[in-house]
């Protein structure tokens, strides 16, 4: 590789470090200015305290990370992964540590970024699209805007810049012969037809079958393991079900014509119109050149102002979008963008628009392999017609859920008073819609985080039983799914021993694993043995109770199986790449817990005269991961030697008080709204398709 080639992919790595650095420093100040407006609101002094804490919980050759560092570092890796939950500051720790030792060694080798060098990336930086003179102006309000200062973003370039040079010189006599490309070739482009099998312990268990002595036996061995550890509890609850009680709901087109007037305005639109450019990652190593590319553009773009003209993103879009099929629409996105109903939409890249005001553009998002920048457009509005039937299936679930709960708390009060379940039901049957058999649910010995029939593990059950203490002890209404439950207890085992009645099924599971992960390698060495051809390979599976499965032109590098358990190893991929047609594997190839058998049946091995027209992206690709794997050994090694002569200082307590104090601020998981009812509960099936129908006209 030439000599500029060499010091092009450099630049790439150099960028990606260069890139992180920005965001960590914008990040940081973001974090900070957040936590101290959201303390000044709460009066919770001590987490913009720890926020900003100078306390030191790492230290590197007498330069200290703060507490305060490695939370700006959390929140911006939050930020940037789309994480809900901070890493472990244990794992922040260390990436601090790397960037200073990557500092330290490029000063001790003189390969510190000059004010020259860092001048000269600004402008490359910031050099403006058009082609135009650099707006002095412009970059120090950009600067300001991502790093708190024009003197810190800097730092961050020099660091990145030390970084490039650092790598340069680590990397510098790295090379891959002729010979290492055409193998690599010819690795990547042959294509094989396999017949192959998954020896795992789930099957396996799914065959056995256990004699009541041998369960009875397994579990007086691990007799611990079944400790029952809470009171256990059985309920006889009334259910009623708000399905059951919407049905006998009528809403006039009046009440849905006043729903319609007391929506705010983003509910009565249609969606908006969005525009966008897409800027395509083609490798991964080239993360940051791309990144940089729509930064340039969306600066581009603004100019200084909060707002983008349609015109003027569209002339952008056409010239710089990666996208075709908007590109020559001037980045109109087909259709209009609606809020997500489904929450694992919620990160979809144009959910952003909708909380934007029209003219705004976004920062420039990753999703999956590309940069979108996204114009929030016009509105368009939803006309009363048009709204109509999701404001009824809205307004009715909610008269239906509120109805339901005055007459589960009428339920509840006279239950207290009779401890009749058979009376109360029959005497609210009627208000239900429903018999008193299917209004009265009685649970087994249940306990804190069981499954329980119909109702599942729910919070809000476990809740409204557990001050019931005493037999005939009747709770106040519970929200559950589908309606109201409202309890009464029936009786109560303390913690003990379990019986194995009550366990059975629990150690039927244990047991068959437990067997079926000692029979693993056995059972695969024997499918292997008898097999002994790639033909004989079905045959000799079925026989264990196995099924070999095909994969037709498989090719190395990518995962050998059907879904989330199709999986991919080294040694597997070594194992294929060496086999002739008809061959199989000698010994099975273990990955994770499971065992794979592999044969031939069709090889198609690659064109050598391809190979020239491959030959150098492929070269410089295996260049890109040698160096990367060098200078990623020269760091370990590094950190060793600082290691070695006691440089580096970890201070657990704070690292445990950082995680102390991620885990009582993180956020909740989102909920999965279910059907918009508290509670967890349904809507009747009809109103479910006039749903359905709607979303389908739409």
């Amino acid at each position: 590789m030439s000599e500029e080639g060499v010091f092009a992919m450099l630049k790439f790595l150099g960028r990606m470090e260069k890139t992180r650095n920005f965001l960590l420093i914008l990040f940081s100040v973001v974090l900070v200015a957040s936590l101290i407006v959201f303390g000044a609101l709460s009066g919770n002094q001590s987490q913009v305290n720890l926020a900003v804490s100078t306390e030191t919980a790492a230290s590197v050759d007498g330069e200290a990370i703060t507490v305060g560092d490695i939370i700006s570092q959390q929140e911006a890796a939050q930020r940037l992964m789309g994480q809900q939950r901070a890493l472990p500051a244990e794992s922040t720790a260390q990436q601090l540590i790397r960037q200073k030792l990557v500092k330290l060694e490029a000063a001790r080798l003189g390969l510190t970024a000059s004010d020259t060098e860092v001048s000269n990336r600004v402008l490359e930086i910031f050099k403006p699209v058009d082609g135009g003179a650099f707006d002095k102006k412009q970059y120090e309000t950009s600067a300001t805007r991502q790093a708190g200062s024009v003197s810190a973003f800097e730092e961050s370039i020099r660091n990145s810049l030390s970084e490039e040079k650092l790598v340069a010189y680590v990397t510098s006599g790295v090379t891959v012969s002729e010979a290492e490309v055409l193998e690599r070739y010819m690795k990547q482009n042959t294509k094989f037809d396999l017949s192959y099998v998954n020896v795992n312990a789930a099957e396996i268990a799914q065959n056995l079958n256990p004699s009541d002595d041998q369960l009875k036996e397994f579990f007086e061995k691990n007799k611990k393991d079944y400790y029952i550890s809470l009171p256990q509890k059985k309920i006889r609850y009334i259910f009623l079900s708000t399905a059951k009680v919407g049905e006998k709901l009528e809403i006039s087109d009046q009440e849905l014509t006043a729903e319609y007037e007391k929506l705010p305005e983003e509910r009565k639109r249609a969606g908006v119109n969005v525009q966008e450019i897409v800027l395509r990652v083609a490798k991964p190593e080239f993360d940051g050149e791309v990144l940089d590319k729509a930064r340039r553009i969306i600066d581009g773009l603004k100019k200084g102002e909060a707002t983008v003209s349609e015109k003027a993103f569209a002339d952008t879009a056409q010239g710089q979008s990666e996208r075709p099929t908007t590109a020559s629409k001037g980045g109109r996105v087909p259709g209009l963008v609606k809020p997500a109903v489904d929450p694992s939409k919620q990160d979809d890249p144009y959910q952003r628009v909708l909380n934007m005001k029209e003219g705004e553009i976004t920062e420039p998002l990753k999703y999956g392999s590309n940069y979108y920048i996204l114009r929030r457009g016009a509105a368009v509005e939803k006309p009363f017609e048009d709204a109509k039937r999701e404001i009824e299936v809205s307004l009715r679930n909610r008269k239906a859920y509120a109805a339901n709960a005055t007459l589960a708390g009428k339920v509840a009060e006279e239950l207290k008073k009779t401890k009749e379940v058979q009376a109360t039901a029959a005497k609210f049957a009627s208000e239900v819609g429903a018999t008193p058999a299917d209004m009265i649910r009685e649970t087994g010995f249940v306990k804190p985080g069981d499954d329980i029939k119909d109702l599942g593990s729910s919070q809000d059950f476990e809740a409204g039983i557990q001050n019931l203490e005493k037999a005939n002890d009747v709770g106040d209404k519970i929200p559950v799914p589908g309606g109201f439950a409202v309890p009464l207890l029936v009786a109560v085992k303390e913690p003990r021993d379990a019986e194995f009645s009550e366990v059975k099924d629990k150690v039927a599971e244990a047991y068959k694993v437990s067997k079926a992960r000692e029979r693993l390698e056995s059972i695969a060495n024997t499918i292997a043995e008898k097999a002994g051809t790639a033909a004989g390979l079905g045959a000799a599976a079925a026989g264990e109770n196995f099924k070999a499965l095909e994969s037709k032109d498989f090719t190395l590098g990518t995962p050998l199986g059907e879904g989330p358990t199709a999986t991919t190893s080294e040694a597997l991929e070594e194992a294929i790449y060496g086999l002739k047609v008809g061959e199989l594997s000698k010994t099975p190839i273990k990955i994770g817990e499971n065992y794979l058998i592999v044969g031939v049946t069709a090889r198609e091995d690659a064109d050598r005269e391809d190979f020239e027209k491959q030959r150098d992206q492929l070269a410089e690709q295996m260049l890109t991961q040698e160096r990367g794997r060098v200078y990623s050994d020269y760091l370990s090694a590094v950190n060793k030697r600082y290691e070695s002569e006691k440089k580096i200082k970890i201070y657990k307590d704070a690292l445990a008080k950082i995680d102390d104090f991620n885990q009582e601020n993180a956020p909740p998981a989102p909920p999965v709204p279910p059907q918009g009812i508290p509670g967890g509960q349904q809507l009747p099936p009809e109103l479910l398709e006039q749903l359905q129908r709607q979303e389908q006209a739409q």
